[in-house]
């Protein structure tokens, strides 16, 4: 059963452009990984156009990953390139993000191990 998680990050208007460089840096390459070596099967990382909690001066992030299971989510929260990424984005973060996980119970398409 494949393991996803979805985070709501919140970035400082004024800091977007910098936190998505950081991004595509930094984590954007731990992605690749992970992907590589079969843990990772999807990720996203989406700017929120429209939504329910919208704030003045804070630009939303939808983070999307689709893990072949709970063990490659660890890999991924392990990783030390990770823990340095997540230090620096912190600093954009004006609040705690969202935070979600589960095990897919119905999934498009669907993949072998659902």
């Amino acid at each position: 059963m494949t393991q996803i998680n979805g985070i709501v990050l919140s970035i400082r208007e004024e800091q977007a452009d910098e936190f998505e460089a950081l991004f595509r840096a930094e984590e954007y390459p731990t992605w690749l990984r992970i992907a590589k070596a079969g843990e990772l099967l999807y990720a996203s990382l989406t700017r929120v156009a429209f939504g329910t909690h919208q704030k003045d001066g804070v630009r939303h992030y939808l983070v999307v990953a689709e893990f072949k299971s709970m063990t490659g989510h660890t890999v991924h929260d392990d990783d030390p390139a990770f823990d340095a990424y997540n230090a620096k984005a912190d600093r954009f973060q004006p609040e705690d993000p969202l935070v979600f996980g589960g095990y897919s119970i119905a999934r498009y398409p669907e993949v072998a191990d659902s």
